[in-house]
């Protein structure tokens, strides 16, 4: 007998979905209102992503593994399609071609690339384990799709989804017991190839010294950062009050989006941004735990591979805002706006869902069990 929806994977989505309506309402209202001359533009554009985001995310869920690896090439090959025809007929915007604009909404195919090679990638462990340990006939081909997923991002370009997907990858190779010899040339080929990407690009050049010492240059490179750690110092412990919030005054680009959680740790304080990161944390730790409870190799990659997605988007984010890591625009799964990437994440969260679904009933309730035992 199958099992319903994870309880705890709901929970903590929905969490996430409520706590965005209040903090994207906060943060938006002033720029929707100057932006579009309507204070309630994006929260209602949000409003409307979310049922259907949900929708997808239970539509996917019910569909089986089966299913899953049978379509998994022609769904890589469609969001090739549809990376390549974004770059010769997408939106340019602040220099970067990212979007689709479809009746009003935007829409970015990265979001629909980043799971189907996730997809892609533990169908081919999990299909092809012999081959692992040749070069050539195992890296190689999963090298040459990442490359040119790479490569289509970089197009636009989209250095941090690079740096996101590549990420993943890697460690799903490691769980995938490809050789570490293999792992560690590949590794030292990436920094290699970052470090150039950082190198060439004056403005990614001067983020990754800012981020340093954003002091030196408050007005221009370090801003984005000092206002952050500003709205996150003025919020203490218990915060300013949900929308009191200054920063968000259009002292901080994007509230809504990229520094969703600076406004976060000024209006519910420290308070507020540990419920964040336990509800991630919550989240994180049960993806990783229904993965170990997977009887089947591809499902326990795929498992892996979308809770990392998830988990390294929301720590990119995070981390850029609280000054752990250099700037870069990351939006957290199921918080920070964004109609695209909830519509991904959704996706990603409804192969978790599916998976969670496919585990015997005796065995998740072995695991709620377990959980309860070790929380006591």
């Amino acid at each position: 007998m199958k099992s319903q929806l994870d309880p705890v994977l709901l929970g903590c989505v929905t969490v996430l979905l409520c706590l965005s309506i209040l903090m994207v309402s906060s943060a938006s209202l002033s720029v929707s209102e100057v932006r579009y001359h309507d204070a309630f533009r994006i929260i209602s554009h949000w409003l409307i992503y979310m049922p259907i985001g949900l929708l997808l995310m239970w539509m996917v869920s019910h569909i089986s593994m089966a299913h899953l690896q049978r379509y998994c090439i022609p769904l890589l090959l469609l969001s090739f399609i549809l990376m390549a025809v974004l770059l010769m007929m997408g939106n340019r915007l602040n220099g970067a071609t990212r979007w689709f604009s479809v009746f009003g909404f935007s829409a970015q195919p990265v979001e629909f690339l980043k799971p189907t090679i996730i997809l892609y990638m533990a169908y081919y462990m999990s299909h092809f384990p012999e081959r692992l340990r040749h070069f050539s006939k195992g890296m190689a081909p999963m090298l040459a799709i990442l490359s040119v997923a790479v490569f289509l991002m970089m197009m636009q370009p989209d250095f941090g989804n690079t740096i996101l997907l590549c990420t993943t990858c890697f460690f799903m190779w490691f769980v995938g017991a490809v050789p570490i010899r293999h792992l560690f040339g590949i590794f030292l080929i990436g920094i290699g190839l970052g470090t150039i990407a950082i190198i060439t690009e004056p403005y990614r050049f001067e983020r990754f010294l800012s981020f340093a010492n954003p002091w030196d240059d408050p007005f221009d490179t370090g801003y984005q950062l000092i206002q952050s750690m500003v709205a996150f110092g003025s919020g203490g412990v218990w915060g300013v009050g949900l929308g009191q919030g200054v920063q968000k005054l259009f002292y901080l680009p994007e509230t809504f989006t990229d520094f969703i959680a600076a406004v976060l740790g000024e209006e519910l304080g420290l308070m507020g941004s540990l419920l964040l990161l336990g509800v991630f944390a919550t989240l994180i730790g049960r993806g990783i735990y229904i993965a170990t409870r997977c009887e089947h190799e591809f499902e326990r990659l795929l498992a892996l591979g979308c809770t990392l997605l998830m988990g390294l988007s929301f720590y990119i984010n995070f981390a850029a805002a609280t000054g752990m890591i250099p700037t870069k625009g990351m939006p957290i799964p199921f918080f920070s706006y964004g109609g695209s990437a909830l519509l991904g994440n959704c996706i990603l969260m409804g192969f978790l869902l599916a998976i969670s679904r496919g585990l015997p009933a005796k065995k998740i309730a072995t695991m709620n069990q377990n959980i309860r035992k070790e929380a006591a």
